[in-house]
Parts: structure tokens; C-alpha cells; sequence
């Protein structure tokens, strides 16, 4: 327990800017305070320890040798107080925000609308911090608890996480006008299995589910090509559709503009269909740690498109 004699913490801050300034009226004005509320609490100190701290004259007040001793024994109890205080903000601030590590397709075409649902309900824009990248990429963050909401794509929630489905999402074949394709406009999926295409990065949702999906139709595993080439984002992969270096698997949403200006032809799949879920994943618990991360779930989960 403590002792009786062991001054408040405002005091001590007020002890301390008095023997920085020489004065009690700049002391109370640094601290906003009046003069007399600080006089009366460097009072208080004073009987509280015994002694006399404060010399006062009517143009300066200076610390006696008690007062530059209690100060003496103070300073790293009003650092660490500080410090304690600087933490606590930092802690608090971050609780009011939000990390999120979304895949390419939720970041540029779900996550915008989802924002501006959870600024709609009464958020900060600014309490949200996104990172795009891939859908293994999302998961590791997760994981690691480097970001508190990931949004991914696939045919199966990742393991480890707790999830929840927010919106379906299709595939599709694409190549360009000019590809041998574009005539009959139908392949067999062991056709497309043997054939190098456009994708995006290892780690990509759209590779999965083309993997997946096909093994799921009969096609054998030694049958998959090697990628003609690699891209590391949706709009780079189209383009290189669109120039035929090789027929694109990708989502149908960002190839729509590309389809409705004749750059792209969709090709279909015998009776393959390439359908993913967008879900929402985070570390434990029914729900996301974090108020701001719940709140976007829910702006995600509630949203709707516009007819």
C-alpha cells in the first residue's frame, strides 16, 4: 500500500514546469490551469510531503533544495507516465482501426461499395487500411495477425480461419478475336487444361478454382500446362488476352468492359462452370476482434447491388 506522502501525478507535472519556466503563472498556463488552481495544488504537495518546494516572489518562483530533490525523484516517474499515456493512446487509436488484406478482384470491385456501407453506418473512411494482393497472400495475414479482416476467393474457405460467405463470384474463358478459338467459341476442359494460358501468380484465387474444378470434371492432373505467363494483377492479365498471347481464365466482372468493346471473346467449357465464393476471413471468435472490423463484416454481409 501506498504511503500517504506520495504526491499526485499533476502535481509533480506541475512541480516540474514551474522549475522549467521560473514561474507558477506559465506553469498553470502550460498546463491549463489557473493560477489559482495551481497554487492551491502546489499547496497540497507541499503539506503532503512536509516541506517547502517553491520559493515564491512576486516576479519568479524557484524550487528550494527539497523541491529540486522531490523533482530529482520525480522526473522518471513523469517520463514513464508519458510514456504510459503515448502507449495508451497508440493502443486505443488502433483499436479504432481497421487492417484489411483483400484479393485483387474483392479490393477493385466489392471492397469500395463495402466502405462506403460502413462509412454509411456511421464510421471514419480513415479508420480503414487495405492492402491488395493475392489470396494466399490474404491468408498469411491473417494468420499472422497482420491484418484483423482478409477478404478471399475460392471454391473452399481456407483452414485455420473463421470465414463467412459474402458474395459468389464466376469465371471464364477469354481469348482474343484473333485466337483460333474465338471461331467456334467452345473447348473441352482437357483442351484448356493442355493449354498454357494468362494467369495470375501462384497463390491467386482464379488459379485454384480452375485446378479445382477441373480435377472435379475428370481431368488428370498430368494433363495441366505450365502457364504461358505470368501476371500480377486482373487488368494485366485481360490486356494480354487482348493482345493473344494467350487465352485468360479470370473473373467475369473486370472482363466485361474488355467483351463489350469486342477486345475479348468468352470461349465456353463443354458443361464447366468456374463458380468461387468471396468470403470474409479472420483469426477466432464468432466475429472479428476489433469494433471497426466488425462493422465492415456487417456493411459487407448487408450490401446489395443496385438493381
Amino acid at each position: 500500500m501506498y504511503s500517504p506522502r506520495l504526491p499526485d501525478l499533476r502535481a509533480l507535472e506541475l512541480l516540474e514546469a514551474i522549475a522549467r519556466t521560473g514561474s507558477i503563472t506559465l506553469a498553470a498556463a502550460e498546463l491549463g490551469v489557473t493560477q489559482q488552481a495551481a497554487s492551491l495544488r502546489l499547496r497540497r504537495l507541499e503539506q503532503r510531503v512536509g516541506r517547502e518546494l517553491v520559493v515564491r516572489s512576486s516576479r519568479s518562483s524557484r524550487l528550494t533544495g527539497d523541491g529540486l530533490a522531490v523533482l530529482g525523484i520525480a522526473q522518471p516517474v513523469i517520463a514513464a507516465a508519458a510514456a504510459m499515456d503515448e502507449a495508451l493512446e497508440l493502443l486505443l487509436d488502433a483499436e479504432e482501426r481497421v487492417a484489411v488484406a483483400a484479393s485483387l478482384t474483392v479490393a477493385e470491385h466489392f471492397l469500395p461499395q463495402w466502405i462506403m456501407a460502413y462509412v454509411r453506418n456511421g464510421n471514419e473512411v480513415g479508420s480503414v487500411r487495405v492492402r491488395a494482393t493475392n489470396t494466399r497472400e490474404v491468408v498469411r495475414l491473417v494468420s499472422d495477425g497482420e491484418a484483423d479482416l482478409g477478404f478471399v476467393e475460392g471454391s473452399e474457405p481456407p483452414p485455420g480461419l473463421r470465414h463467412a460467405f459474402l458474395a459468389a463470384d464466376e469465371l471464364a474463358v477469354y481469348v482474343s478475336p484473333a485466337h483460333e478459338w474465338a471461331r467456334g467459341r467452345r473447348v473441352s476442359p482437357w483442351t484448356l487444361a493442355s493449354t498454357p494460358l494468362v494467369t495470375r501468380e501462384a497463390g491467386s484465387g482464379c488459379r485454384s478454382v480452375l485446378l479445382a474444378t477441373l480435377l472435379a470434371h475428370g481431368v488428370e492432373r498430368e494433363r495441366f500446362a505450365a502457364p504461358a505467363l505470368e501476371l500480377p494483377s486482373n487488368t494485366a492479365v485481360l490486356e494480354a488476352a487482348a493482345a493473344n498471347v494467350a487465352p485468360a481464365v479470370i473473373s467475369t466482372r473486370p472482363a466485361q468492359s474488355y467483351l463489350d468493346d469486342g477486345r475479348l471473346v468468352r470461349i465456353g467449357v463443354g458443361s464447366v462452370a468456374f463458380h468461387r465464393e468471396l468470403s470474409a476471413v479472420w483469426k477466432s471468435g464468432q466475429e472479428p476482434a476489433s469494433r471497426p472490423a466488425r462493422e465492415l463484416l456487417r456493411a459487407a454481409r448487408e450490401w446489395r447491388p443496385l438493381a
